[in-house]
């Protein structure tokens, strides 16, 4: 009856419809974002970059004595360079380069804070190094520094280079330095034991021969101390370039408005999706409810003009096709009048509006309608029609004709009137009510007092609350014809209504259909419901 929502389905048409809807303030928003980006960007401190590199060399440094032992350099494991550079000592030698360079006296006071700044909270992103080795740890170092200048990029990386070739250098000679302490050590030893021996004697001409060549291999060192250089080797000097690889305030700023753009139209679809509002008859085909008609807003708002509207205006046309539809249901009840509940998800959807001018419609074709307000929280069928001067007439099982309110009726039946407004429509006001006299309503023998009420007449109209705000509509529903909702165009979402279907279902009430209201801009009116639609006593 009610029908589901296929929320697994991408409703291709409706995606269009919401970026229809939607693409001015979205493409406002992106344009906001693409200018506000760029103008951002080009405030921004300009960056440099320069590169240079150095080449992992073999750790065979020619010489045999040198090779022995702890006197070979070990290759650099991966990884080595890039912890070496952000050490303190190799960081602290770049930052003393950085203070004797040639640079403005402004550029190597900021350079030199920034490196001292990220050696201190041991974050490095000054300067960085790229690795490109084979398995033996031979191949290429690629170090990258930035700077706000190009000058004081280059002048960056070349001290990173030098620093680290110094650091290398140094992890050589310390090897070198040891074999040569060691070989010291021998030709001492090797002295303090001729020296205890007799001037002659074989043993002392074989410590002496032992001694020379020990002094020979130390004299060799000490010339391999004063050449070491490592196994890494400057192999391109620092290479910068006179544009600042950022800020670049033209690829920000279409980057940011493509991603603008995307961001946008897909929150536009998915808020659409999610409050999803209906907009026209096509989106409630998925409901399984027939649409009985549609009634455009009226340009004057005002409700005593709503039943000239009806009678000769922009509401007689739309008008006379929702009576065509439910006249079907009143031929069947031909002998007996036809009881329609008409009510709304909400308040302010146009549901008085709509019982009004069927009222109209019907009384135009010769019925005889009888209109009950049954929104005794918001009563509001009385600002419509003019009382003024109007004869009551008693309703049926009433002996006493008078002015009398729902409510009254319904505690005094001897004295239920109804005004009779001309042409054949009469009106059964209500006056507001709290909430213990509104259950009244909810009662079996209310349902019991509307049927004897209306003998007499064709047609009768019930206007009731709000269905998701009270339940009675529900409570009546069952024991009429059946029931119209009235839903208000660009106002009404479609979970509102998937909610007031399956209220209307469990409470098996026999829906008729939709009444699409307000076909125009969204423009609200009435009152509130929520939690002040009731007052207590």
């Amino acid at each position: 009856m009610t029908g589901e929502i296929k929320r697994d389905e991408l409703d291709l048409a409706q995606v269009f419809r919401a970026v229809r809807r939607h693409w001015l303030p979205v493409l406002a928003l992106t344009l906001l974002v693409v200018f506000g980006v760029y103008f951002a960007a080009q405030r921004q401190a300009r960056v440099y970059e320069a590169t240079g590199s150095v080449m992992a060399a073999s750790s065979d440094v020619g010489n045999s004595v040198a090779n022995t032992g702890v006197v070979a350099t070990p290759q650099l494991p991966q990884g080595a360079v890039a912890e070496v550079l952000q050490s303190r000592s190799v960081v602290l030698r770049i930052i003393e380069l950085i203070r004797e360079s040639e640079l403005p006296e402004a550029n190597r006071t900021v350079i030199a804070d920034q490196l001292q700044s990220e050696l201190n909270r041991n974050g490095f992103k000054l300067v960085t190094v790229r690795a490109r080795v084979d398995a033996q740890q031979r191949g290429i170092y690629e170090l990258r520094a930035l700077s706000g200048t190009p000058e004081g990029a280059r002048v960056l990386t070349d001290s990173a280079m030098k620093a680290l070739l110094e650091w290398d250098a140094a992890r050589a000679k310390r090897g070198i330095t040891l074999a040569k302490q060691t070989l010291q050590g021998q030709v001492d030893s090797l002295d303090a034991q001729i020296a205890a021996l007799p001037t002659s004697g074989a043993e002392r001409e074989a410590l002496a021969v032992a001694r020379g060549q020990a002094r020979l291999n130390l004299s060799q060192v000490q010339v391999l101390e004063q050449v070491a250089t490592g196994n890494l080797v400057l192999l391109s000097e620092a290479n910068t370039s006179n544009s600042p690889i950022s800020p670049k305030p033209l690829r920000n700023a279409v980057l940011a408005g493509v991603l603008a753009l995307m961001g946008g139209f897909g929150l536009a679809v998915l808020v659409d999706a999610l409050s999803r509002r209906v907009r026209s008859s096509a989106d409630l085909l998925s409901l399984n409810v027939p649409v009985i008609g549609e009634l455009p807003k009226l340009r004057r708002a005002q409700r005593s003009l709503v039943v000239n509207a009806v009678s000769s205006g922009e509401l007689y046309e739309p008008t006379g096709f929702i009576r065509a539809n439910l006249s079907a249901v009143v031929n069947e009840n031909a002998g007996r009048a036809s009881t329609f509940v008409l009510t709304s998800a909400r308040p302010g959807e146009g549901k008085s509006t709509v019982v009004v001018s069927l009222a109209t419609s019907f009384a135009a074709s010769g019925k005889r309608v009888l209109i009950m307000d049954l929104d005794v929280h918001r009563p509001t069928q009385h600002e419509y029609w003019n009382l003024t001067g109007r004869s009551w007439v008693p309703l049926s099982g009433s002996v006493q004709a008078g002015q009398t309110t729902l409510l009254q009726a319904v505690q005094h039946p001897e004295q239920a009137s109804a005004v009779d407004l001309g042409n054949g429509v009469f009106l059964l006001p209500a006056s507001q009510a709290t909430r213990r006299e509104a259950g009244l309503l909810t009662t079996r023998a209310f349902a019991e007092q509307i049927k004897a009420w209306t003998e007499g007449f064709d047609v009768v109209l019930l206007d009731s609350a709000p269905v998701l705000s009270v339940a009675d509509a529900l409570v009546i529903g069952p024991q009429t014809d059946g029931m119209v909702l009235v839903v208000e165009a660009n106002g009404t979402s479609m979970v509102e209504i998937q909610r007031m279907l399956q209220s209307v279902n469990v409470a098996s009430v026999k829906l008729l259909g939709i009444v699409l209201n307000k076909l125009s801009r969204n423009q609200g009116y009435g009152y509130t419901y929520g939690r002040s639609y009731t007052r207590d006593e």
